[in-house]
Formats: C-alpha cells, structure tokens, sequence
C-alpha cells in the first residue's frame, strides 16, 4: 500500500491537495508518529513528498442494508434523535443492529428499540433500552434549534421537521401564533426562532410543558407556553389568532370548535389529520367545511400535501386552509 510521508506541519495541505487531485485513497486509514503524517495515496505522485510502501489498514464501512439482506430483515425502521437512535425490528436483532449503529454512528450513544404503540392521550410509548449507554433523555437538533426531551414520557416525531420549517417559512413577522398539542415545543419554538411573531403555545402532558420549558430558554425565545386542556384554556385566546398550528392528526377535527374561538375574523389554519390514501383530503376538508359552515364561517382552501405514510392503507397529511368569519 503507497503512503506519503509529510511532516506534521504540512499535514492540512497536502491532505487538501490529495483529495482535491482525487488521490487520497478513502479506504485506509490516516496513521501518524511522532513527527510525520502518513496518507494513504491511489497511485504515485512527486509533488515534493517521499512515497513509502507499507501495510495498510483498511477502513470498516458500515452498510445497514447489507446487514438487513444478510440476516432476511423485511421489516425495520431507524430515526435518530440527536444522541439516541430509536429502532424498529424484530427483538431477536435488535441487540445486533443496535451494537453496529453503536459502532458506526460516533454521535450516537444509545440504542432503543420501540417496544409498543403510540397509547394515550399522551401520545407515548414504550421504549427497550438495546445498546450503549442507558439514556432517555434526547438531545436533538432541528432547523437551527435545539430540543431536550425524555423519549419515554413525551411525542416527538422526528419525520415531522421538513412539516416544521414549511410552517415558520410561512409565518409573517408580527403575526399571532397559536399552537395547540404544542408538545415539547417544536412548531411554536422554530417559528419563534426564525421570525417576529407573538406565539403561543399549549400543552396538556406535564412532562412535555416542562421540557417546552427548558427548551425556550435553550433556545433563547419568546413563547408564551401555557399547561392546560386546548378546550379550556382557548378562551383565554378569543379571537387571538392569526395563525393557529394543529398538529393532532388523530382528533384535529375535535378541536374545530376550539380553532374558531381563538381565530381572528380571518384566520390560517394548518390542519393534520390521518386518512385513508385513496380519499384522505376530500373527506377531511369536507368535513371541515361543513363544520365552518354551521358555525357562520367560510373556509378558503390555500395548499394540500401528504406528510408521511402512516400505515399500509392511511397517509398523515395537512390541509393549510383560511378561515373568513361572516359578520
């Protein structure tokens, strides 16, 4: 295997030299002594250097795939959460798969493995510990801001965050923002965050109105975060909204009431729901309209779009509507 041998102090350029001539050879590793760099190199080259010959190590590289096909994995899923990596597969591989991102991925710490389904008011689950460090408590970056959280006691998807910068790239600076469901804080911290609007946000769950918390003042933001049921505590928000964010994809529609009494006579509304894919938007926004129309208000379709696929036969999507409010 061909190296070159550089003194220490021209180690930075002549790596960048390499690998802007395409001559570093990526497949072995960079290895050192007391005084000398040695890069591995695809062929040879004077450019003022001594080429030695040596045996090389060559460097691991890790293929998920591959470890999937090698073992007849059909079914699995990975989502990172900063520190953590949640993992969804059969149990008899998790501490396999878990062992190898642990590996791989140097960011990551710990492994979990989801153990049940989304239950509860809450929106929870429970999660194994797999791999690593025994840890619950995600540290997460997204969209600039950054989000502590316990996995276990709160819901955050992290598939959510294109849906997230969508949102604040729409806000107008010196709107009022009202987000229900508000979570750990996502929507209501990154829209805070990136523009000059008035947000509020509310939250039932303890666990998550206090990591919402400590995520606006990691985040340096102004959030009014408010604990409490949406239906109780919107009428503190009469007529304050001209944006209101309702990322409840399983009981939106529940909460119609609740987005008329916080609207503005004009008001945009970002609705999720789950659905079935072949109809998901004309039944929801019909419904909506229907509901709008009973309680003296028009509604003005603005954008429609698929958020993810939820299961074999259901898509999550969201219906960005206006609300006019008839005199």
């Amino acid at each position: 295997m061909l190296y070159i041998k550089v003194n220490k102090k021209d180690a930075d350029k002549v790596r960048k030299l390499l690998k802007e001539k395409d001559l570093f050879n990526n497949n072995y590793l960079t290895t050192s002594d007391n005084s000398f760099v040695y890069f591995p190199i695809k062929k040879y080259i004077d450019i003022g250097y001594e080429i030695i010959e040596k045996r090389g190590k060559r460097i691991e590289r890790f293929n998920l795939e591959n470890l999937l096909k090698k073992y007849n994995i059909k079914s699995f899923s990975l989502d990172f959460y900063g520190n953590i990596a949640v993992i969804d597969v059969d149990k008899k591989y998790a501490k396999l798969i878990g062992d190898a991102i642990i590996k791989h991925y140097k960011r990551i710490k710990t492994v979990l493995l989801k153990c049940g389904a989304i239950k509860g008011i809450y929106r929870t689950r429970k999660f194994c510990f797999v791999s690593g460090e025994k840890n619950y408590i995600a540290n997460y970056i997204e969209n600039g801001c950054r989000f502590i959280f316990d996995i276990r006691k709160t819901y955050f998807s992290t598939r959510l965050a294109y849906e997230r910068k969508r949102i604040y790239e729409m806000v107008n600076d010196k709107e009022n923002v009202l987000v229900m469901f508000a979570g750990v804080g996502p929507f209501a911290i990154e829209i805070a965050k990136h523009k000059k609007a008035k947000v509020a946000a509310i939250e039932l769950n303890k666990d998550a109105y206090r990591y919402m918390i400590k995520n606006i003042e990691i985040n340096k933001v102004n959030v009014e975060a408010v604990l409490g049921d949406v239906k109780e505590v919107v009428y503190n928000y009469k007529d304050f909204a001209d944006r209101i964010v309702m990322p409840l994809p399983k009981d939106s529609y529940n909460f119609l009431d609740s987005c008329l009494i916080a609207a503005k006579d004009k008001c945009i509304v970002h609705y999720y729901a789950f659905g079935k894919i072949d109809n998901a938007f004309d039944e929801h926004f019909n419904k909506i309209k229907e509901f709008m129309n009973k309680n003296n208000a028009d509604i003005e379709l603005i954008s429609k779009r698929v958020v993810r696929p939820y299961s074999a036969s259901e898509i999550e999507i969201v219906i960005d509507f206006l609300i006019k409010k008839r005199k």
